[in-house]
């Protein structure tokens, strides 16, 4: 039976917020689970107890897992830790601002990582407007002043389509349940994890986007100026009739 290694160095949790007493265990839990993602070696990283002052959280790394953990502390702090990592760093960042606290992950010899919680400043970045277009299913136009669209798109409904073109919002109300391509001016904001997300597309033009029939393709290939051999149109007529005597699945 394997016997728990009792010794090792102590590190420092510690949240400036909250009290052994006070702290939710729920929270703490939260807190404990994204430290150990941000050290890494869980099998050599053990809780040891909290203290007061604030709320410590101490615990005990195992010799040979110093060196790692110690590395991978800095390469979140140079931004170029494994994404787990940096995910559990943002994480706990993110506790600490709902927390309204500061954090800090102390070793013996001094501050190994800081956690700004409350007093990070989220970069903003400025909207962007772009020319382009967007594909989907027409299903919804109205609205007063602005005519409001909505397509649905690989399942999901996207909303923020608008234009002031009445006449431009009567014609696109014709190919309701039709997919479109609408072109536009579209608006997007980036958030504090640079995720960029489309906050609404001001409609200049649009075109139906029809599902042809391999027989109407057929029809318009043979329309077209061009010159194709006669197996050509029997390769495809096959894809569409089978092969042979075939006719759809039929024998």
């Amino acid at each position: 039976m394997a016997t728990r290694k009792t010794g090792g160095t102590e590190y420092r949790f510690k949240i400036d917020a909250f009290s052994p007493e006070t702290i939710p265990m729920a929270r703490l839990a939260e807190y404990m689970k994204e430290l150990a993602a941000v050290l890494g070696t869980e099998a050599s990283v053990h809780f040891d107890r909290l203290e007061a002052g604030s709320t410590i959280l101490v615990h005990k790394i195992e010799k040979e897992a110093i060196p790692k953990v110690r590395d991978r502390a800095r390469s979140v702090m140079r931004h170029d830790a494994p994404a787990e990592a940096q995910r559990a760093y943002r994480s706990i960042n993110k506790l600490l601002k709902e927390d309204n606290a500061v954090g800090s992950l102390k070793e013996p010899k001094g501050v190994l990582l800081h956690f700004p919680g409350r007093e990070d400043k989220v970069e903003k970045y400025p909207p962007i407007r772009q020319h382009g277009t967007f594909d989907g299913k027409l299903v919804a136009v109205g609205g007063g002043t602005d005519v409001h669209v909505r397509l649905e798109s690989e399942g999901t409904v996207v909303a923020g389509f608008t234009t002031s073109d009445r006449r431009l919002g009567k014609e696109l109300a014709k190919h309701f349940d039709d997919v479109v391509r609408l072109v536009g001016w579209a608006s997007w904001s980036r958030d504090a994890d640079g995720k960029w997300t489309m906050t609404g597309f001001r409609i200049e033009s649009f075109k139906s986007l029809r599902s042809a029939s391999l027989s109407e393709a057929l029809g318009e290939l043979r329309a077209l100026p061009v010159q194709f051999d006669d197996g050509a149109y029997q390769e495809l007529d096959a894809v569409r009739s089978g092969p042979g005597d075939q006719k759809n699945g039929r024998h």
